[in-house]
């Protein structure tokens, strides 16, 4: 079969991005072709058509305009389907064929890293990475919109599954062997609901991660002798950047994390309780304690607050500390709503940083980083002009 040099190059990147919907750039549209057009007819609604139409099998095309990406990019990707984005990095009007390359590999825990709209104010943006041996396991986390990344263990999987429940992740990334587990996958997959995908590690984890951090050693980070959270945490930050084709150095620390500073409700305590999820309503958010408390002003605390439900904290004096630190600003009510009107107008300023270190901010991210900060040096004022010296502690 003849094909153009264009379409050569396709089925050479389809090759090697087997797993994504590639979105190839031709001028001013994104065009998919053959599965992958017919995956676009089904999930995103637009047409089908062929390249070449007057060959003996004409290949399925379907395309959507490069500037309403930010439209259909994310219904991909609640559909569980990675996109690898095949730009033009020469100038299309050269003689000769233009030269493309996929520049990234969109995934449902780093959408956000695309634009604004695409970052979730209700719950975290979590991507895990799962290890096993000897029927112990390990995992490593990170959340992007917080750049919170730390690593724990498990005796058990019934452990590990109530607090897959709790952390609801965007992205599974599981190892060879835990991969080709299918009780585990369909527990993952059916009964979780999880976006699971296979990562082979191709280097050594400890020189990956102190290569990373710019360390002589691990021992900062507490995991320097715990060889396994190693592998799972090098294996995470491997696997993100080989999708985003770059290096993630505003990651710059990783902690392990102890059971001991929360206390440790079980799925069905959970549910029963109707926390985060209400079986009656089949909501996420209406009619559950989440949605009760919930009258918070900024993603990055409406995030937090649901962390806190699920996480409640056991120790006496944190938890004394926090509720000192809310008596105070019931006591002010003129203060209070001071301080809410000013974090109205607070984006997710981590997640903003995070574009600006990917070079993908736009100047709406630098609007909304300007007003941000100028909101939390007024709320710094705010406290600061009160006689309250409970409440400047939490501005040190």
């Amino acid at each position: 079969m003849n094909i153009t040099p264009a379409m050569q190059q396709y089925y050479e990147m389809k090759e090697q991005y087997k797993d994504c919907i590639l979105f190839f750039r031709m001028w001013d549209f994104y065009e998919m072709f053959d599965d992958d057009a017919h995956i676009a007819n089904k999930i995103l609604w637009i047409a089908v058509t062929s390249r070449n139409k007057n060959a003996e099998k004409p290949t399925p095309l379907a395309w959507i305009p490069y500037h309403a990406k930010e439209k259909y990019l994310p219904l991909l990707v609640q559909a569980w389907y990675k996109v690898a984005f095949a730009e033009q990095i020469s100038d299309p009007k050269l003689r000769w064929i233009v030269k493309r390359e996929v520049v990234r590999v969109v995934t449902p825990s780093t959408i956000s890293l695309e634009w604004e709209s695409y970052e979730s104010n209700e719950s975290n943006n979590y991507i895990i990475s799962i290890i096993e041996d000897n029927w112990h396991y390990w995992i490593s986390l990170l959340d992007f919109s917080t750049n919170k990344w730390s690593t724990w263990e498990f005796d058990n999987f019934e452990i590990l599954k109530t607090e897959l429940y709790k952390i609801s992740p965007k992205e599974v990334i599981l190892e060879k062997k835990l991969f080709s587990n299918n009780e585990i996958k369909e527990i993952l997959e059916k009964k979780y609901s999880l976006n699971i995908y296979y990562f082979e590690s191709k280097k050594e984890a400890k020189k990956k991660l102190i290569n990373h951090f710019w360390v002589k050693t691990l021992e900062w980070f507490w995991i320097a002798e715990k060889p396994l959270s190693q592998v799972a945490s090098s294996m995470l930050l491997e696997y993100i950047e080989s999708n985003q084709k770059t290096e993630l150095k505003f990651l710059n620390t990783i902690s392990y994390i102890s059971f001991d500073s929360y206390m440790n409700l079980d799925e069905s305590t959970i549910k029963n309780l109707d926390l985060i999820y209400n079986f009656s309503t089949k909501s996420w958010t209406l009619w559950t304690l989440f949605w009760v408390l919930n009258k918070t002003k900024t993603p990055m605390w409406t995030a937090f607050l649901k962390e806190q439900i699920i996480k409640p904290l056991n120790n006496i004096d944190k938890i004394k500390e926090r509720l000192n630190f809310i008596e105070e600003f019931i006591k002010n009510k003129i203060l209070l709503d001071k301080i809410r009107n000013e974090l109205s107008y607070v984006s997710n300023i981590n997640s903003i940083l995070n574009r600006l270190a990917l070079n993908r901010a736009n100047p709406r991210d630098l609007l909304n980083l300007k007003k941000s900060l100028q909101s939390i040096l007024s709320v710094f004022n705010l406290i600061e002009l009160e006689w309250s010296n409970k409440l400047k502690q939490i501005i040190k």
